[in-house]
This record gives structure tokens, C-alpha cells and sequence, in this order.
């Protein structure tokens, strides 16, 4: 047994004296917890200031088992190496599963297609491509080369054409469409 633990025992068995009780503030603070301050008046003990603020700081401690030297059985506290490492958030970028999906490629080439036609058939015209137009449906044949978007499915007729370089409300409807699905195909990642 420890030295505390035999004063401790002095202390409840009644074998300390008063001076040994007055000497030691733990002991004094102990004393007055179990016995009372009357049984420190009756037996003529007066503690100083300085011992007072001992056992003051003393009593402050949360709990009543100040003098436990024991911990009590169970399992061991892991150690710092024993602990698993901690995840890494680093996201590799994986070569077999990475890039855009089917569909974003899809969606990126149709936009690129799709603008690249609009800006042909807006300055050079489909009518040097497609032979549709002819002197005989209207005289403006050879100078009105651009295939309006409405009527695509009538371009053995005049309305079907009109000059290069105007510009439609079609014109700009799909220019914008193609861009929202060049876009799309851009953001798209997996």
C-alpha cells in the first residue's frame, strides 16, 4: 500500500492526530468531508488561509474518488500506431472508367455538326451542295443558295431558298440549340 493509502486509513481508523491532521490539507480536507467542521472545532483544528485554498482547489475536482490510484479493468486504449491510417480524399483520375459518357460525346459532336451547318448554310448555302434549285422554279436560283430551316422539305420550290448571308429567326432558334448541346457535351464528365 501506498503512503496515501496508509494515512488515509490512519485518518478513518482514528489514529492521527490533530496536528497530523492540521500538517497535511488534504488530510484536513478529508477530515472535514467525513467528520464535519464541528469535529474539526471539537478537536481544536484551524486551517490558514494557504491550506484552505489547498483543499479548496481540491474539492473543485469533479467527482468524490479523489484518491483512486487504479484504473479499472478493461480493454487497452489503442495506441496512435495501432489506429488505421486515415482515407486519402485524392481522387485519381481513373485512365479505363474516365472522360465523357456515350451520351456527352453524342451530345458534343451532334452540337459541333449542327453549328458548323447553320454557319455553312448561312454564308456559303446548301443550294452549291444540293441540286434543288433550278432556273425553271425561279429566276433568283443561282443567286439565292441558302436552304431556309422551315421549308427544307420543299426545295424543288422558290420558298425554299433564299440569299446568302440573311439571317432568319430558324437560323439563330438552331444556332442556339446546337450551342446548348456543345455545352452540355463539355460539362458532362463521369
Amino acid at each position: 500500500m501506498s503512503d496515501d493509502d496508509n494515512r488515509l486509513k490512519e485518518l478513518l481508523d482514528g489514529n492521527l492526530s490533530p496536528e497530523e491532521i492540521a500538517d497535511d490539507p488534504v488530510l484536513a480536507s478529508l477530515a472535514e468531508r467525513i467528520y464535519g467542521t464541528d469535529f474539526l472545532d471539537r478537536v481544536g483544528i484551524t486551517r490558514g488561509e494557504t491550506k484552505r485554498a489547498l483543499a479548496e482547489q481540491f474539492s473543485e475536482i469533479d467527482g468524490d474518488d479523489l484518491l483512486i490510484d487504479v484504473l479499472p479493468d478493461g480493454p487497452p486504449l489503442p495506441m496512435p500506431e495501432d489506429m488505421p491510417a486515415n482515407p486519402s480524399f485524392d481522387i485519381d483520375d481513373d485512365p479505363s472508367g474516365g472522360g465523357r459518357s456515350i451520351k456527352h460525346k453524342i451530345s458534343l459532336i451532334g452540337g459541333l455538326s449542327g453549328l458548323i451547318a447553320v454557319v455553312v448554310n448561312l454564308f456559303y448555302g446548301f443550294g452549291n451542295f444540293l441540286s434543288g434549285c433550278s432556273t425553271e422554279v425561279h429566276s433568283t436560283c443561282s443567286t439565292s443558295m441558302k436552304l431556309n430551316w422551315v421549308e427544307f422539305h420543299r426545295m424543288n420550290e422558290h420558298i425554299a431558298w433564299s440569299p446568302t448571308g440573311s439571317i432568319g429567326i430558324p437560323d439563330v432558334i438552331l444556332a442556339v440549340i446546337c450551342l446548348c448541346y456543345i455545352v452540355c457535351g463539355l460539362r458532362g464528365r463521369n
